[in-house]
This record gives C-alpha cells, sequence and structure tokens, in this order.
C-alpha cells in the first residue's frame, strides 16, 4: 500500500550529516498532534545525535544502555555518535555521552521493517538523577485497547522543523491483525510489531525513529515506521516484550 518512512529526521543515519534540519522555539504540536511533555515526565528519554544533532531517540534501560530502532544507528560513524540524556530541550541543560558500541538485531532487515531494534553501549556509566533514569522494559504484552504514550523530538512533515521540547502524546494500542489489515495487508507489519491507531494529524514523525512508546511506566515499543506523516494509517513500532529475551540476554553478555 502507501509509502512507508522509518521516522529518522530526513530519512538520514546518525553519522557526519547528522540531523541537517534547523531547530524551531515556534513549534506547534510536534510529535503530531501531541504537547510539550512536562519536565522529568521522561526521565528515560534520549536524543540521538551526529555532528549536526538531534536524528533519533532512544529510552535508557541500564546505567550504561540504551534501547533504540536498528535502522538508527545501522551505518553511524560511532566516534561521531552522542548521547544526550537529562533534558526535554535539545538547546539547552542535559549531558551528552560518548558510545563505545552498537548491537544491532542479527536478522535486522530494511526495507522489510522487520527486527527494527539495537542497542547503544555507552562508554562510561550514567550518572542517575531525578532527571536521569532508566525505564523497565516490559515482558508482558500490551492489553486490548491500552492508551500507550509516546514521547520525541519528531517533526510534522518531512519539510519541517525538529521542535526544541519533547513531545508527548496518548494513542491507542491496536492488534497485529488491524494493523496489517489498515496497511494493506503488506509485508512490513511482522509479529515483532505492535502499533498504535493514529487519527489523521496524529502520530509519529521524522525524528521520533527509536524512540520510547510507553504504557503504565515501562517500555513496550520502539518507533519503527509509518506512512509519513499523521495521515491517518497506523504507526508500528518494535514489541519490546518480543525482544525481552534478546535485550536481556545481549545486555549481560556484553556489560
Amino acid at each position: 500500500m502507501g509509502f512507508k518512512v522509518l521516522f529518522i529526521s530526513c530519512v538520514l543515519l546518525v553519522s557526519a550529516r547528522g540531523a541537517l534540519l534547523p531547530l524551531d522555539d515556534n513549534y506547534v504540536n510536534r510529535v503530531v498532534g501531541g504537547h510539550e511533555a512536562e519536565p522529568g515526565s521522561a526521565p528515560h528519554q534520549v536524543s540521538l545525535q551526529g555532528l549536526f544533532g538531534h536524528s533519533c531517540g532512544g529510552s535508557i534501560i541500564g546505567d550504561q544502555w540504551v534501547l533504540t530502532a536498528a535502522h538508527c544507528v545501522v551505518g553511524a560513524i560511532l566516534p561521531l555518535f552522542q548521547v544526550l540524556v537529562g533534558t526535554n530541550s535539545l538547546k539547552e541543560g542535559g549531558r551528552k555521552y560518548k558510545a563505545s558500541k552498537f548491537i544491532v538485531h542479527n536478522r535486522y532487515n530494511n526495507p522489510q521493517f522487520h527486527n527494527d531494534i539495537a542497542l547503544v553501549k555507552l562508554a562510561k556509566k550514567l550518572e542517575f538523577s531525578d532527571g536521569v533514569k532508566s525505564i523497565e522494559y516490559s515482558n508482558e504484552p500490551v492489553p486490548e485497547n491500552a492508551i500507550l504514550t509516546l514521547t520525541g523530538w519528531g517533526l510534522t512533515s518531512t519539510n519541517g522543523r525538529i521542535p526544541t521540547k519533547l513531545q508527548t502524546i496518548d494513542l491507542k494500542y491496536i492488534s497485529n491483525e488491524e494493523c496489517k489489515q489498515l496497511h494493506g495487508g503488506g509485508s512490513e507489519v511482522s509479529i515483532g510489531h505492535i502499533c498504535t491507531l493514529t487519527k489523521t494529524g496524529e502520530g509519529a514523525c521524522n525524528g521520533d525513529s527509536g524512540g520510547p512508546l510507553t504504557y503504565n511506566g515501562r517500555l513496550v515499543g520502539v518507533v519503527n515506521f509509518g506512512v509519513p506523516c499523521a495521515k491517518g494509517f497506523p504507526d508500528a513500532y518494535a514489541s519490546v516484550s518480543y525482544y525481552y529475551d534478546w535485550i536481556r540476554e545481549n545486555v549481560k553478555n556484553n556489560s
């Protein structure tokens, strides 16, 4: 069916090119249809950055670990890669950490959007505080009709700007079967995805890739792909419960 995109800024990798779009202080509803997140409401949220700034989101899941999408790190230049933590603003506050390793799912398949999940190991351990915390990642399926929370610094359109402040929106979970049907029955939506039903004018957009989808304070999804941007089709996320063992084993084996 329709054209789908990975929600990475400008569809760019976190590389020497980074996110080439300017920041926008006059943002309106950037996680499309959302609103500005309260300070400290998402202390697990990080910004993955290349030489020129924000390109993807991610989630702190340990004192040296960030969970994100595979397409956010494949092809990235490790020495230029930084992780901004501890702030809702891309312009001020927080602290940047360098990465020491990327761990990409060994069955990641682009452009089929399957197994789009990765870990970033930080070069130094995080200093936890009220504004910097890890989030528990869930090994349980999302319940039917659950309301999930998306956060990120995504755009309103592929030609838009990155908001300076973190945005948030609540979205309704839909089943894998319904998601696949609404995407025309294609092969992009797999057993490893969960989806949210997004009305026209709501949902994820470029720059949200790799960011967290949460339920009751636990991480349940990692932003993967959708029809750009907020066109009324479901957004798809890597299911954290589906990849729970992969996450746990790779953190353990590389710590």
